[in-house]
């Protein structure tokens, strides 16, 4: 997939660049990660905005910015109709009244809706069927309010914590492949080309692009390496990010500040580049940003200066 086409598939960067600025923030905050993007983006922006694009993301601002595009093409009609022979012109105008609006609902009234947890909070979601999303920071999901009934289907970029009600097929579609289930509760993180499944209740099954799968049952969890699952066990009633707590073991410290970065919104500079090579086991939680520094600085012998949205980081 070029780095183009990328962009333009991707529902949630149809809408922005179709003047969605219920999504500023999210995007605003990947190009400042993702500065070497920059010209993709503006050229994938450049594309979506000249071609007639079927807009695929839901949101309220969007709707109702259309629906009052809607209404401003109607005409009131007057309060008494005398019927002559120019009856024949107020049925051309429902008429065409009508054409007009099956035309904005085919193409621009957005058939999928995104929730989006920015960095700094999580969210919860109730999905139309009663089941539960929670949103870890700087994570989406979206799916088709319109076709829910007929299949319960979702996209996840991020990591989400899913309890799942009864009924038909529930599947989650990430970037390395699907989760799909009946009913359960179960985790997936899914960011950087990793990913990572484990099941709370009930049991998943779990497929790549390639067709391989696995099946989870409770306690189990399965991580994508080099094509293939490899199968863990865990012994936790249910993640514990969603308690603020993050463990880890022998992990550099980019991905510890990585986790900083989404939990807190803020950036971390490094200002000796072999920092983040460094190894850390220990846990940091979101209880404050101070505290998690300490506990980085006091097991590592680093140092650390909090300026605003920023931390200095050095040896």
């Amino acid at each position: 997939m070029s780095t183009l086409t990328k962009y333009v598939e991707d529902p949630n960067f149809c809408a922005w660049a179709l003047g969605d600025t219920s999504l500023d923030s999210y995007w605003e905050k990947y190009l400042i990660e993702n500065k070497d993007e920059k010209e993709n983006i503006d050229s994938a922006k450049t594309f979506v905005q000249k071609v007639e694009v079927k807009e695929p993301n839901f949101s309220a601002q969007r709707e109702n910015d259309l629906w009052a595009k809607i209404e401003s093409n109607v005409v009131t009609p007057p309060k008494e109709v005398k019927l002559t022979t120019n009856w024949w012109r107020y049925g051309a105008a429902v008429i065409v009244l009508g054409l007009v609006i099956a035309f904005y609902y085919r193409n621009f009234v957005p058939s999928h809706h995104t929730e989006v947890a920015d960095r700094g909070i999580t969210k919860n979601v109730v999905l139309p069927d009663g089941s539960t999303v929670d949103l870890n920071s700087d994570s989406k999901i979206s799916y088709s309010r319109q076709k829910w009934g007929e299949g319960r289907y979702l996209d996840l970029q991020g990591e989400a914590f899913f309890n799942v009600e009864k009924g038909n097929i529930f599947q989650v579609s990430t970037e390395l492949g699907s989760v799909t289930v009946l009913g359960t509760s179960f985790n997936i993180y899914a960011r950087d080309k990793k990913w990572i499944i484990s099941c709370y209740t009930g049991k998943v099954l779990v497929a790549d692009r390639n067709g391989k799968e696995i099946i989870l049952s409770k306690g189990d969890e399965a991580e994508y390496v080099n094509n293939g699952f490899v199968h863990v066990d865990h012994y936790n009633q249910e993640p514990t990010w969603k308690k603020g707590v993050f463990n880890y073991e022998n992990a550099s410290l980019e991905k510890v500040f990585e986790e900083i970065q989404r939990q807190f919104d803020v950036r971390v500079i490094y200002k000796n580049p072999s920092i983040g090579n460094m190894k850390f086991t220990g846990t940091i939680t979101t209880s404050s940003l101070k505290t998690s520094l300490e506990v980085i600085a006091k097991t590592m012998g680093v140092n650390y200066k909090i300026n605003n949205k920023e931390v200095e980081v050095s040896l």
